[in-house]
């Protein structure tokens, strides 16, 4: 409304100005088209031309179900903005059914930035799974029956790892059974290079200056210092006899080695450390504190070690195998040591911290805590995996093979990536905390079956965009996740590439138990039903419109004269996803006019003969003055027409035309009024997208409901057939009906907007763009600036958060 910037002190002479100035303003725009009042915006301020002030946008919706072409069953469709799974506050967009051979395609309107729809497929036996479909040109595809082929194969899998060849513990000429016949008993200082000698337990000392010695323990000896042998010697501890030393760290030179027979032990009392291509081969026990290899070493164990502190493979190839059980208080690889386990191991820590260290388990390895660092890219487990406690990976790459077992109570990744096979399970019975994950990074199946990420509850080290990226042949079943975005520019976290989303206790993958896995029983499935019908969709979104009530001429843009909210849409669709029942319920919020104003919708992609059946009001007495036919629809149109009130003060409680709730503390402010009907189709034709938020031409009638009246709309909607179109291009408008620009002035400007929250308007006389810091951005730039203006706003210049 045109107001002027008198400021009476009661709030009753101010309407009464107002009036007044309004009727001259009215006078001047009916007898003098040419008249125009000067911009509220400012001198200048214009939005480039084509901007059509939307703030949703329609986008096209096709999805395949992951059904057989001949099923009987439907399949439910539902569309929302985000995961409904892991948010309360998840938004349904649209719902319908579908089979192997119908897909499910539908038309749906959504905030203008949002960039990816999350698609959920209900199973006629009840399952759910849920995936996302990005928007290009306006299009979003989702295909369910879409499966990622295998990218890795296990050849693949496993380049950059070396090959390990382990001994054969039936090699005699390694792990002898006796002792050669005829030989002599060991004396240093009598040894001759390549001879064999005998061990007993009178030799308190072993340490060689000869060459390419054999020795032979063939009784139990305590020694009273560290086994030193000479380059290409042996020492060979035959079944049943037993070792001790009081420490090993200088074992000798290059290519020694010692074996341990089956039943035999060697008990180090602190460390023993093999170096320069020295081997120790285990058959029976070794005990010692530590035990460091490096420099092309090699231990082999296939039976029982015991390390009471660290076993570490240090640097230049140094080699750990184990094949039998294994237990230590920390697994250290760094440099570019080797660690394989077909065995069982059990440790307080496990550390790989290199980028040439490579680890790799086929058998069952279970540690407290692991950590995996230093942007190694050579961990790979084909069997068990369990971590009692926290897995840390940072800057890693952890390969699980097909039907591979990964179980944890703690994650932290950051920046790391985790390649699940075939029918792999990664469980997380705790929590997953995430920090920065590159786009290439995060959990990716790779085989040619679903893999299964169980997380109990998921959250960020510090909330920001790329915490964590889902991607490939997965499924993720976890009801407590952080959040999938900050807002529509900083996403958290995505879901690409065949990924998927299970509903716990309804998801549709389970991986049997077996010797490497504890396997995952997914949901139960029930005997198969179609939906009961009809299909409900209820949109609780809120949709605010916001008019200036001076068209043709500007008024002074505080967007309050009348505003009206949209509390909720519900549409009811049968088996071939059309529309059976569509109710609306929207509040008359505030009336800022002096004025007579009312109100109604015309639906623009329904045809007025398409309504057979009378449209239920909760009020029918707030639009006596509309001249409506039987079906209660305005007569004299070709869409139809639904009105809401015809006199916004009356439905409000006022007798006389002022301002109610725009001036904060004022006692006349009142409850908005509700306002709600419901249209049925008994022989339904129409699809849902024609009740879409977008598809409801919402729009003020000023100064009475008359032949010719003067009708405004939201910029870009067109006027029904009872407006007086010849007030177009006229004063401060630039409406078209030929080019279809309606309601934008010449600096193209609207008197209409929507706004998709639940809006605080300003209050009265504040131009929006002074409670709105970023609407003036959003205008000019043509809302390529500032998308989400609307949450930006001075709470002393809104209505809402004021004292009313």
């Amino acid at each position: 409304m045109m107001k002027k910037t008198i400021l009476l002190t009661p709030v009753i002479a101010i309407a009464i100005v107002s009036m007044l100035f309004s009727c001259i303003d009215s006078e001047k725009d009916l007898y003098d088209p040419s008249y125009q009042t000067s911009n509220p915006m400012g001198d200048g301020f214009a939005a480039p031309d084509g901007f059509n002030w939307a703030t949703t946008s329609n986008v096209k919706v096709n999805v395949e179900v992951n059904a057989q072409t001949d099923d009987e069953f439907y399949y439910v469709v539902e569309i929302y903005d985000t995961n409904p799974i892991i948010s309360p506050n998840a938004h349904l967009l649209d719902k319908g059914v579908a089979k192997g051979n119908e897909p499910y395609t539908s038309e749906i309107s959504i905030e203008s930035t949002i960039k990816t729809i999350f698609v959920k497929e209900i199973t006629p036996t009840g399952l759910a799974t849920i995936r996302t479909a990005e928007i290009a040109d306006g299009i979003a595809n989702c295909n369910f029956k879409t499966t990622t082929p295998s990218i890795r194969s296990l050849a693949a899998t496993t380049r950059g790892f070396t090959t390990i060849t382990d001994p054969n513990p039936d090699d005699t000429s390694l792990f002898p059974l006796e002792c050669p016949s005829n030989i002599e008993n060991f004396n240093a200082e009598k040894c001759v290079e390549g001879n064999s000698y005998k061990v007993t337990s009178s030799t308190k000392r072993i340490s060689l200056w000869i060459k390419n010695i054999k020795l032979y323990i063939t009784e139990d000896i305590e020694l009273s210092e560290q086994i030193y042998l000479t380059e290409g010697s042996c020492l060979y501890i035959l079944p049943g006899k037993k070792v001790s030393m009081p420490q090993a760290q200088n074992n000798g030179q290059a290519n020694c080695m010692i074996t341990i027979g089956t039943g035999a032990t060697l008990t180090v009392t602190k460390t023993i450390q093999l170096d320069n291509n020295y081997k120790l081969y285990n058959l029976g026990t070794i005990t010692a504190e530590k035990l460091i290899c490096t420099n092309s070493s090699t231990f082999f164990n296939a039976g029982t070690a015991n390390i009471e502190d660290r076993l570490s493979g240090e640097n230049g190839q140094s080699t750990i195998s184990n094949s039998g059980n294994l237990k230590a208080e920390e697994i250290y690889a760094q440099g570019n040591s080797h660690i394989i386990n077909t065995g069982t191991i059990e440790a307080e820590e496990t550390v790989i911290n290199s980028t040439g260290a490579s680890w790799v388990n086929e058998g069952s390895w279970t540690t407290e805590d692991m950590k995996i660092s230093a942007w190694n890219d050579y961990c790979y487990n084909k069997c068990k995996l369990i971590v009692t406690d926290e897995f840390e990976m940072t800057e890693g790459h952890l390969i699980v093979d097909g039907g591979g077992f990964v179980q944890c109570k703690e994650l932290y990744m950051n920046n790391a990536k985790i390649e699940l096979g075939a029918k792999a399970l990664f469980e997380i019975t705790e929590k997953a905390k995430y920090g920065y994950q590159d786009k290439d990074k995060g959990f990716k199946g790779t085989g040619a079956e679903k893999a299964l990420l169980i997380i109990k509850k998921a959250v960020a080290k510090t909330l920001s965009p790329n915490l964590i990226h889902y991607s490939g042949n997965l499924q993720i079943v976890c009801s407590d996740h952080v959040i999938e975005k900050i807002d529509d520019w900083n996403i958290c976290w995505t879901m690409t590439g065949g990924a998927e989303w299970g509903e716990e206790g309804k998801n549709t993958v389970s991986i049997p138990e077996s010797e490497c896995s504890n396997g995952y029983n997914g949901g139960t499935p029930t005997p198969p039903v179609n939906p009961e019908f009809p299909i409900e969709v209820e949109d609780n979104q809120n949709y605010t419109y916001l008019f200036e009530d001076q068209w043709p001429l500007y008024g002074d843009y505080d967007m309050n004269d009348i505003v009206l909210t949209i509390q909720k849409r519900q549409i009811f669709t049968n088996k071939k996803n059309k529309v059976t029942k569509f109710e609306l319920s929207i509040d008359l919020s505030a009336a800022g006019a002096t004025k007579s104003i009312g109100a109604a919708i015309m639906l623009d992609n329904v045809p007025a003969t398409a309504i057979t059946q009378s449209v239920e009001f909760n009020d029918k007495t707030l639009v006596r003055n509309f001249n409506l036919n039987n079906n209660n629809i305005e007569n004299g149109q070709d869409y139809a027409v639904i009105p809401l009130f015809d006199d916004a003060h009356k439905v409000l409680g006022r007798d006389r035309y002022e301002q109610i709730n725009t001036f904060s503390d004022y006692a006349g402010n009142t409850k908005p009024k509700n306002i709600s009907f419901s249209i049925v189709f008994n022989n339904p034709t129409i699809s849902a997208e024609a009740f879409n938020i977008n598809k409801l031409n919402v729009f003020i009638i000023v100064d009475g409901n008359r032949n010719q009246r003067k009708e405004i709309h939201v910029a870009g909607y067109q006027p029904t057939k009872l407006a007086n179109t010849d007030l177009f291009g006229g004063n401060n408008d630039n409406s078209h009906s030929g080019s279809k620009k309606y309601y934008i002035s010449k600096e193209n400007l609207a008197w209409g907007i929507m706004v998709p929250s639940n809006f605080k308007w300003p209050l009265e006389y504040v131009n929006i763009k002074t409670a709105y810091s970023q609407f003036g951005d959003w205008v000019t730039s043509g809302g390529t600036e500032n998308e989400k203006w609307w949450n930006d706003f001075d709470v002393n210049k809104v209505f809402q958060t004021n004292k009313n």
